[in-house]
């Protein structure tokens, strides 16, 4: 590696080529970079550039001579040695370069050997004139006193940070020993020790307790160190001395604050912990031995602040400390904690940074224990669910309501499927909307027009968002949570209840028709048979034979008649009360068919009516009650020919439909008005024709139907008022695998 000797530049200036040729060539050898100009003005810029380390300049050229140029760089303090070359060799010229500050004076022609000793030394005596210069600038320039005494301590330097530290001044001490700054808090075994710290040629370090020139008290932190000589005896001592009082305030501020800290962090019942910049932890309160169950031994063979947490915690710890050094905000302090023992617990973790200048030293945080706080979250929440399910489990919809304004603020899912809104809708409704327009201004179930709360349970109509008014009975009770007050309202739906009312009384109607019917029904064979009875009897013997026959005739047709309206009657209260038995078997419903068209024949050709009768091809088999069976053809094929007027034609027809006997009964009657089709077959219920007297008990078609799924079978009618009707039966086709 080249020395700074070495690199030196060699500034030549000559106004002869030949000589500037001839140096360089002997700087170059000489291990120097060479550096030529020809005159002084060339000479003087490249002085000004600093771009040289030592001249070997030429007194006698034409222009700017070499005196002119040493004069300048003098004058400017450039502090470059300047070796003179002349060839004359005047005494009297040397000996004024040698005053004017010329470093050397030489002679041309110029020996080699004498200009390598001469750049050597020149140069070397300007590096140490640099450093000399550079050490004492920074003595100067230091902020920290500098005292330079001999072995017995007399001052003999100090440096302005010392003046202006301990208020004398250079000539108020020099001479005198260093112990005029005492302040007499140090006890005398103190400075021995320095003494024969230094004295034995090592340095000593520690703090003074000094007194400045005012009588002012001040902390130093000194470094005292022997200075030898040639001979390696300790010719003097060097102290660097640091004001420190200002710090040595603030430690022990820090310290006690720190000591008030942990005093106050003690009364804590939370744990309070410190970390280092290591992520180990510094310190723990008492809490924080206790709860977490570590010891201070432990934090001495090193505890890491990650032990305080879960395993599945610590990536998100890592995350969040991350975020809270870059500035951020840690939305989430939450955390699962972990004692010593491996036991967990839930926990709030809120930490700092610690910094000191700038830089990162740790972290200082409190642990919140919060246990108690979850369970109660838990119950809270249990009891919410439990709320949520038991408020949707309710049956009927539920809307609670504000009691001061009527704002809808909660519902159940019932009540959106029997309103018919959506949650975002109902959540911007008020009460009133859900009643009709004509009660808007005074809702009937919860509020009065005043806002006044009225409970209780109510009947009104509400109106759904497909715009159907329902009846429903609201059940209303007023409540009180987080001081706003709520009306909670059951909507219970009782449209099937009024229509349930209104059959009953419609049923109380039929029943009171039924019973006037019936009583007439009743009464009118039973006179007809007692009189043609009490004629027989009174007159059996001037009666002739025709006419007696005649009236038995009626006397047996009114009897069976008679005992056909009581059999309906008693079917009836059968069916009611479960008690029918059928006697079910697989036969040929032909058969029982053909047996009723037969046994209703005379009736039809009596009217003129023509009865129809189309059995299936090949034999059905059914399993059912051929009595009942026989009922049901009777009851279909007598009702069609009653309907039917005179010339009219009923058609019996018998038929299969996959695994299903059809039987259509149908006429050209006068049909069944539309209004009637949904309740002919109702118990008690007669079709009413305009201008017709209404015949029968309202008990045959109810008898056909209960019989009819009692075998697992249905019918319906297909009817045009005034067009006719047909009547279906269908039954299933008796399978013997089933």
């Amino acid at each position: 590696m080249e020395s700074p000797i070495e690199k030196a530049v060699v500034l030549i200036v000559d106004d002869s080529a030949m000589m500037r040729t001839l140096t360089s060539h002997v700087v170059e050898r000489l291990g120097y970079k060479p550096l030529s100009v020809s005159n002084g003005d060339e000479a003087i810029e490249r002085v000004s550039t600093g771009r040289c380390d030592v001249l070997l300049l030429d007194i006698s050229m034409p222009g700017k001579s070499g005196m002119e140029v040493l004069r300048y760089i003098v004058e400017n303090d450039y502090r470059l040695p300047v070796i003179m070359i002349s060839g004359s060799g005047d005494i009297d010229q040397a000996v004024q370069c040698i005053k004017m500050g010329a470093y050397e004076y030489l002679t041309k022609p110029i020996d080699n050997s004498r200009l390598e000793i001469t750049l050597k030394n020149a140069l070397s005596e300007s590096m140490l004139k640099q450093r000399v210069r550079l050490l004492t600038t920074a003595m100067e320039q230091s902020p920290v006193s500098v005292a330079i005494t001999d072995i017995k301590g007399k001052i003999e330097y100090i440096n302005p940070a010392f003046s202006r530290i301990s208020g004398y001044s250079m000539d108020e001490v020099l001479g005198k020993r260093i112990s005029i700054l005492k302040s007499g808090e140090h006890s005398d075994a103190f400075y021995k020790n320095l003494w024969e710290t230094v004295s034995r040629g090592e340095v000593w370090q520690g703090e003074f307790l000094n007194r400045k020139k005012n009588g002012e008290l001040l902390w130093e932190q000194a470094v005292i160190s022997p200075i030898k000589n040639n001979m390696h005896d300790i010719s003097h001592f060097l102290a660097l001395k640091e004001d420190i009082t200002e710090k040595k305030k603030s430690r022990e501020a820090l310290a006690e604050s720190e000591q008030r800290f942990r005093e106050l962090s003690d009364l804590l019942p939370q744990p309070v912990f410190e970390t280092n910049k290591d992520g180990y932890i510094t310190y723990f309160n008492r809490a924080g031995y206790s709860v977490f169950g570590y010891k201070q031994s432990d934090l001495r063979d090193g505890l890491e602040v990650m032990r305080m947490y879960a395993p599945g915690e610590r990536a998100k710890v890592r995350k969040n400390i991350k975020v809270r050094l870059e500035g951020r905000k840690v939305e989430n302090h939450e955390y699962t904690a972990q004692r010593k023992n491996g036991t967990i617990f839930p926990a709030l973790v809120y930490y700092a940074p610690i910094f000191k200048k700038e830089s990162f030293e740790g972290l200082r945080g409190i642990v919140l224990d919060i246990t108690r706080r979850k369970q109660a979250e838990k119950t809270l929440l249990d009891n919410q669910k439990k709320y949520r399910n038991l408020f949707h489990a309710i049956p009927d919809p539920v809307i609670v309501a504000d009691a001061d304004t009527g704002a809808i603020v909660q519902w159940n899912r019932r009540a959106l499927s029997f309103f018919g809104y959506k949650s975002v809708e109902l959540s911007s409704m008020m009460m009133a909307s859900l009643y009709p327009e004509n009660v808007r201004d005074k809702p009937p179930a919860f509020f009065r027009k005043q806002g006044q709360i009225k409970g209780g349970s109510v009947e009104t109509k509400i109106l759904t968002k497909n715009g159907f008014l329902v009846d429903v009975a609201v059940n209303s009770a007023f409540f009180e949570t987080a001081g706003q007050k709520k009306v909670f309202g059951i909507f219970r739906d009782i449209s099937e209840q009024k229509k349930s009312e209104q059959l009953i009384r419609e049923n109380i109607r039929l029943k009171n028709d039924f019973i006037a019917n019936v009583s007439h029904e009743l009464r009118s064979p039973l006179f007809s048979i007692l009189g043609f009875t009490s004629t027989l009897l009174r007159d059996r013997d001037e009666l002739d034979h025709e006419t007696i026959g005649e009236f038995l005739g009626i006397i047996h047709e009114e009897s069976r008649r008679l005992s056909s309206l009581i059999e309906d009657v008693l079917t009836i209260s059968r069916i009611d009360s479960g008690k029918v038995a059928y006697k079910k078997s697989a036969l040929d419903p032909a058969a029982i068919i053909d047996s009723a068209c037969k046994s209703l024949k005379i009736r039809a050709d009596e009217r003129h009516i023509e009865l129809f009768l189309d059995l299936y091809g090949s034999n059905l088999l059914v399993y059912a009650d051929p009595d009942a069976l026989k009922q049901v053809a009777v009851n279909l094929i007598s009702n069609a020919i009653k309907f039917t007027s005179e010339g009219g034609k009923v058609s019996v027809t018998l038929s299969k439909n996959h695994d299903t006997m059809v039987l259509a009964v149908d006429d050209n009657g006068s049909g069944i008005p539309e209004k009637d089709l949904d309740r002919i077959f109702e118990k008690f219920y007669r079709v009413e024709r305009p201008g017709e007297e209404i015949e029968g008990t309202g008990l045959g078609l109810p008898i056909v139907k209960e019989i009819i799924l009692a075998h697992n079978g249905s019918i319906d009618v297909k009817s045009r008022n005034g067009f006719g009707s047909t009547f279906f039966v269908r039954l299933p086709l008796y399978r013997p695998e089933n």
